[in-house]
């Protein structure tokens, strides 16, 4: 009977499961199979609902828990990067094949992912530039007997179930279906347990069980599927639901604003105006990037437009960089639009030691997206331009200067030892292009995702404190470039209220325009300077 219930499984699963943005034949694969991807373009963000062109894949793999490895080609590249088969109405297939080959990867590499960004053709997509599903991650399981939770489905991306959680309050009930997939075995039996006692037991491959929140404690909850076959052999996937305390509405202390507050030599507050939101933890290297209780943040609830979450954290060293973010509502990560410098796991890799020294490792395995950075004692930078005197505006004489492209070095440091030859052409004033953070590393810096952070691809923020002293030494003015008319997609602002389904900021974004009112002239994502928030940002 096990047999042939097994046998039925394998069938199914080898078909498309609706519901699912990726599947794959076969369902359950491995390093070592012949893979076919499924790609269902109406599930995901959507972006590429209805689209009849092309569709290609930006693609790589996870290894020893590092994303993105292997890549194949470069971003945008239709002659070169794998192009999908269209077998239906928004439906598309990959053939993949063995992916040591496909990828180009050593067998003695484990390939634990595969990678995906899908994409239209060059700017054929359906906003006139190439979109698609950003950041799909296929899990490849081990040959054998596997244990998966069918329903919910678990995101295992960061290798710790408390790094992605779910939440359950103590009004609502959720399915919960475990499978054990048995490749080349007979299944035994499959147990639920919950903080290490059984709940449910099923003496087949598959187990449905109904739990209700309000037989959870507060706070967080462990639980295990555990599949055994029939030659004794076990398999284990963790599930983690918390069930968040009773949020506190405290006002925010006297002086504190959004952003990063330092409170003390050991000490910050974390404030994030976000106003229509349920509730935010913060997560970062003071908890191991874990959901943990004790980082569960307060309120100050003004009015439902007025809302700010806020927490101080205590007992941290005072010389140590230390990268957090928020995680809103459960289920989004991003870094605090306020900090004075990010990390990001896309670009960071390319910018080298001389350019930025020592720089602080990406938290690779444990997160992704953007992450915010503070340090509770630096350095002061020393100023000695005080006698420095600003030209009028009536007789400057400005000299435009991309840094990218002016210097092979493209930093700061670098551009010190030009200055002699700028002042010798007669200028009194220097207009950097962007140097705030902005997507990509090389740019004209017109697609700003944070502003309070210099770009890490020009160098240090205290190497661009020197510059401006030397400059001023000289006579010469710094005129910072900044775009205020628009951001792109990785500003937190722009993600902290984004209408999926219609790819632009939603609705109730207290910053931006759904949608641009000027349709000629548009880029990015259209500030509205009319809303008090944008205004009070600005002035920030």
């Amino acid at each position: 009977m096990r047999r042939l219930a097994i046998i039925a499984i394998l069938i199914m699963a080898s078909l498309p499961v609706l519901g699912q943005v990726l599947t794959s034949i076969p369902p359950y694969p491995t390093q070592n199979d012949s893979i076919v991807i499924i790609y269902d373009a109406t599930l995901g963000d959507g972006a590429l609902a209805g689209y009849t062109g092309d569709v290609y894949a930006h693609t790589g793999v996870t290894i020893n828990g590092n994303r993105w490895q292997h890549v194949i080609e470069s971003w945008g590249n239709d002659n070169t990067q794998p192009k999908l088969t269209r077998i239906g109405t928004d439906l598309y297939k990959l053939v993949i094949g063995y992916p040591h080959e496909f990828y180009s990867v050593a067998q003695s590499d484990k390939i634990t992912e595969l990678c995906f960004v899908f994409r239209s053709a060059g700017s054929d997509g359906p906003t006139g530039r190439d979109v698609g599903d950003a950041d799909l991650f296929y899990e490849l399981f081990e040959p054998g007997l596997t244990a998966l939770f069918e329903q919910p489905i678990i995101d295992n991306s960061y290798g710790d179930p408390r790094r992605t959680p779910l939440f359950l309050s103590p009004d609502d009930s959720l399915t919960i279906v475990g499978k054990a997939a048995a490749l080349g075995t007979l299944v035994d039996s499959i147990r639920f347990r919950y903080e290490g006692n059984d709940i449910a037991v099923a003496a087949d491959s598959v187990l449905t069980y109904l739990l209700m929140g309000n037989a959870l404690h507060a706070g967080i909850n462990e639980f295990s599927l555990i599949a055994s076959d029939t030659a004794g052999v076990r398999d284990t996937s963790y599930l983690t639901i918390v069930q968040n305390p009773p949020i506190q509405d405290i006002p925010l202390p006297p002086g504190i604003e959004p952003g990063i507050n330092i409170t003390g030599d050991n000490s910050v507050i974390l404030a994030l105006f976000a106003p229509y939101k349920d509730f935010v933890y913060v997560i970062g290297d003071f908890n191991n990037w874990r959901v943990n209780v004790d980082y569960f943040m307060n309120r100050d609830y003004v009015t439902d437009d007025s809302v700010v979450y806020w927490l101080e954290i205590n007992n941290l060293s005072p010389v140590s960089e230390y990268a957090f973010q928020y995680l809103v509502d459960g289920n989004l990560r991003i870094a605090d639009p306020y900090t004075e410098k990010i990390l990001d796991p896309w670009n960071d890799k390319y910018i080298s030691a001389s350019t930025y020294p020592n720089l602080k490792p990406y938290p690779n395995g444990k997160t992704d997206q953007a992450v915010s950075i503070f340090q509770i004692m630096t350095d002061e930078f020393v100023w000695t331009d005080s006698e420095y005197t600003k030209p009028d505006k009536k007789e400057l004489v400005v000299y435009e200067l991309l840094l990218r492209d002016f210097l092979a070095a493209h930093d700061f440091k670098t551009l010190l030892d030009t200055l002699e030859y700028l002042e010798n052409l007669g200028i009194n004033a220097i207009e950097l292009m962007p140097v705030n953070e902005f997507e990509g590393n090389e740019s004209w810096g017109y697609n700003p995702s944070f502003y309070f952070a210099v770009d890490k691809y020009y160098g240090p923020a205290d190497d661009f404190k020197h510059f401006i002293n030397e400059c001023h030494t000289l006579g010469i003015a710094v005129i910072m470039d900044m775009v205020l008319n628009h951001s792109y997609g990785q500003s937190p602002l722009v993600r902290l209220y984004w209408n999926d389904q219609m790819s632009r900021p939603a609705a109730n974004n207290p910053w931006y325009n759904e949608v641009s009112p000027n349709a000629s002239y548009s880029w990015g994502y259209d500030f509205n300077h009319e809303n008090l928030n944008t205004q009070a940002f600005v002035d920030r």
